[in-house]
């Protein structure tokens, strides 16, 4: 039984290394007393620690504290991440329906066939429905690995920077100008550290 756990174990982790999954953060019980490593992301019942923030996963937070999370949760995509989030969801205690009833900050559809996803359930409009809003940035980080990807393959390089990926967003993403050029007014304006 050792050996089928321990093999089990191995696996996962290959798995998840070979996947390219961000291990950084953690979901334990309640039972447990959690465990604050820097720069890594504790969820302890319905609150996200990381470093001395302390966060409900139940109230969204601010776009700073957005930010904050993200640069651990989603890397280098942090700042589009903020800036989308702004842009299709609302600004600081502005937050659209969708995340205020879903927890969906980024208008994340339902993904088709192929993709995994943190989302829970589908609802009005194909909207991905999620248990808290850390939930809806983890599934935003795999669609944006994704995308990435795909830049990669049709570039033969990795994207410069986020103008060059709201470029290549632009349209499956989100289709209208508008969308477009407020994001990048919103990425020269970005003041978040």
């Amino acid at each position: 039984m050792k050996k089928l756990l321990s093999a089990a174990l191995l696996l996962l982790v290959l798995a998840a290394t070979a996947a390219n999954v961000n291990l950084t953060w953690k979901r334990s019980s309640k039972a447990e007393e959690p465990t604050i490593v820097k720069d890594s992301v504790v969820i302890q019942g319905d609150t996200l620690m990381l470093d001395s923030l302390s966060l409900s996963l139940k109230k969204i937070p601010k776009a700073q504290h957005l930010y904050s999370v993200a640069k651990v949760s989603v890397g280098k995509w942090a700042k589009l991440f903020t800036v989308i989030k702004i842009e299709e969801s609302g600004a600081d205690g502005k937050n659209s329906y969708y995340a205020r009833t879903y927890y969906n900050l980024t208008g994340m559809r339902w993904p088709g066939t192929g993709r995994k996803t943190t989302a829970i359930a589908k609802g009005n409009n194909h909207y991905a429905i999620f248990n808290h809003w850390h939930d809806c940035m983890l599934d935003w980080k795999i669609y944006i690995d994704v995308m990435e990807s795909k830049f990669i393959a049709k570039n033969n390089r990795a994207p410069k920077d986020e103008y060059e990926m709201v470029d290549f967003m632009f349209g499956s993403y989100n289709p209208y100008q508008k969308w477009k050029n407020d994001m990048y007014w919103l990425l020269r304006h970005f003041r978040y550290q």
